[in-house]
C-alpha cells in the first residue's frame, strides 16, 4: 500500500513537472519521498531525489540542488545503479558549471561519462561529452571544445542519432569561425615572447656563465609566471603560463640535486620525477583527460610508423653530438633496462609535458601553427646546454615534427616511442657502432 501511494505521488509529480508547474511537482515528489523512506525501494528513492534536484536547479537554487543530487548519488551507489550515478554526477557537474567552476564540472562530467560507457550507453555519453565541450567553449578554449564536440558527434554517429550528430557539427563549424575571430592581445604576445627570451637567457647563463646566476634567473621566471598567470584576464593565457611554470621548476630542481655521485643513466629518471609531478598537477588543475593530452592509441599503424622515426633521428643526433654511451657493456639486459628508463624518463615525461599539455594550451592561445612554433622554441631552449648550434637546429626540427604529428593524430604514443627510441640509439646503441657508422660516412 505504501509503495502504491508513493508511485501515485511520483506520477502526479511527473505530470506537473512536464507541465512546467515546478512547485506542485516538488510537493508531490516530497510526499513520495516520505513514503519511500519507509520502504526498501532505494532505486525509486534515488530517482525521486534526482528529480527534486532537477527542479531545484531549474529554479537556480544550486545549494538545494547539490544537496539532493549528492543524496541521489549516494543512494544510487548503494543500489549499484551505474546509469543513475551518471545522471547524478551530471547534475552535480551542471551546478559546478553554473558556479563557473569549470574544472570541477569537467571532472564530474568525465566520471559520469565513464558510468554511461560502462553500460554501453553511447547516446548518454555523447550528451555528457558535449557538456564537457561546453565548459571549454565558455572559457574560450576553442581547440579543446572542438575536440570534445568531435568526440560527441562520433558517438552520436555510432548510436545512429543523425539529428544530434548534425547539430554538433554545426556547433563545430560555428566554433571554428568564432576561433578565427579571437586574437591574442598585444600585451600577451609581448609577454609570451619575453618569457621565451628569459628562458633562453637563463639557459645560456647556466651553460656559459655561472650556474648560480642562472638559478636566480630561473627562480625569477618562475615567480613572474606565477604572478602573471594569477592576474591574467584570459583563461587560456593564464593556463598556458601555469603549464610553463614546469620549465624553470625542472631546471631549478635539476641543478640543485647533487648528481656527481650518480651514474649518468639515472640522472634521467631523477629529472623526470618533477616532470611527471608537474604534468599530473596541471592535468588535475585543468581537468584534463587522457584524450586531451594524447594518452590514447589512435591509429596504431600510424603511431608505429612515427615510433620508427626514432631510429633515424637518434642516429642523426649521434653524428652531431657523439656522446659517450650510458652503459658500460653492450648486452641485452643493459640495453633493455636502459631503453625502458629512457623511453619513460625522456620520451613519456617530455612529450606529456611539451606536446600533451604546453602545446595544447599554446594552441588555444595562439592557434594551431603559432602554438606549435611557440612550443617548439621552448623545447629547443632547454637543449642549449648541449653547446652545439647544429643540435639546436636539429632539436627544433624534431620538435616541429613531433608537434605536427601530435596535431594530426592527437596522440603522443608515437612521438613518445620515437623520442625514447631516438635517445636509446643516441646514448646506448650507436656509440658502440660508431666506427662502423663513420666508415660509411667518411666526411664526418
Amino acid at each position: 500500500m505504501v509503495q502504491d501511494d508513493a508511485q501515485e505521488y511520483i506520477e502526479q509529480g511527473s505530470k506537473f513537472y512536464e507541465l512546467g508547474s515546478l512547485e506542485k511537482a516538488m510537493t508531490y515528489y516530497q510526499k513520495a519521498l516520505d513514503y519511500l523512506k519507509a520502504t526498501d525501494d532505494k532505486k525509486t528513492e534515488a530517482d525521486t531525489l534526482l528529480e527534486i534536484g532537477n527542479i531545484y536547479i531549474e529554479q537556480d537554487d544550486v545549494k538545494n540542488a547539490q544537496n539532493y543530487y549528492e543524496k541521489s548519488l549516494n543512494t544510487y551507489k548503494n543500489t549499484e545503479d551505474s546509469i543513475g550515478e551518471g545522471y547524478a554526477l551530471t547534475g552535480i557537474g551542471l551546478i559546478h558549471e553554473k558556479q563557473q567552476r569549470y574544472a570541477d564540472a569537467r571532472n564530474d562530467y568525465v566520471e559520469a561519462s565513464e558510468h554511461f560507457e560502462a553500460k554501453s550507453d553511447r547516446e548518454r555519453k555523447a550528451a555528457v561529452i558535449s557538456l564537457i565541450a561546453g565548459t571549454y567553449e565558455s572559457q574560450g578554449a576553442w581547440e579543446d571544445a572542438i575536440m570534445e564536440y568531435r568526440r560527441s558527434a562520433s558517438l552520436y554517429r555510432k548510436a545512429g542519432n543523425k539529428s544530434k550528430q548534425e547539430t554538433i557539427h554545426e556547433k563545430i563549424e560555428n566554433l571554428s569561425i568564432e576561433r578565427g575571430k579571437q586574437k591574442t592581445s598585444r600585451n600577451e604576445k609581448i609577454m609570451a615572447v619575453a618569457y621565451v627570451f628569459a628562458l633562453i637567457l637563463a639557459e645560456v647563463t647556466v651553460t656559459y656563465v655561472n650556474k648560480e646566476t642562472g638559478l636566480v634567473i630561473e627562480a625569477l621566471i618562475l615567480i613572474a609566471l606565477l604572478v602573471n598567470s594569477s592576474f591574467s584576464v584570459s583563461y587560456n593565457y593564464g593556463v598556458m603560463l601555469r603549464s610553463m611554470m614546469a620549465l624553470p621548476m625542472i631546471r631549478i630542481i635539476g641543478l640543485s640535486i647533487p648528481l656527481m655521485q650518480i651514474q649518468p643513466l639515472y640522472w634521467f629518471p631523477i629529472i623526470a620525477l618533477p616532470l611527471f609531478a608537474a604534468a599530473y598537477t596541471i592535468m588535475k588543475n585543468q581537468g584534463l583527460t587522457r584524450q586531451h593530452i594524447g594518452l590514447i592509441w589512435g591509429n596504431k599503424k600510424v603511431q608505429f610508423l612515427i615510433a620508427l622515426t626514432g631510429i633515424f633521428l637518434g642516429t642523426i643526433e649521434y653524428i652531431i653530438l657523439q656522446p659517450k654511451p650510458l652503459i658500460g657493456v653492450f648486452n641485452p639486459v643493459n640495453l633493455i633496462t636502459a631503453s625502458i628508463i629512457l623511453i619513460i624518463s625522456t620520451g613519456l615525461a617530455e612529450e606529456l609535458l611539451f606536446r600533451g599539455i604546453i602545446q595544447k594550451n599554446a594552441e588555444n592561445v595562439f592557434g594551431i601553427f603559432l602554438g606549435l612554433l611557440y612550443t617548439s622554441i621552448l623545447f629547443t631552449a632547454l637543449h642549449i646546454g648541449w653547446t652545439n648550434i647544429y643540435d639546436l637546429i636539429f632539436v627544433f626540427s624534431v620538435a616541429m615534427f613531433y608537434g605536427y604529428a601530435f596535431q594530426k593524430t592527437r596522440s603522443i604514443v608515437g612521438v613518445t616511442l620515437s623520442h625514447g627510441i631516438s635517445n636509446s640509439f643516441l646514448f646506448l646503441i650507436v656509440p658502440f657502432y660508431a666506427p662502423l657508422l663513420f666508415h660509411y660516412l667518411p666526411i664526418i
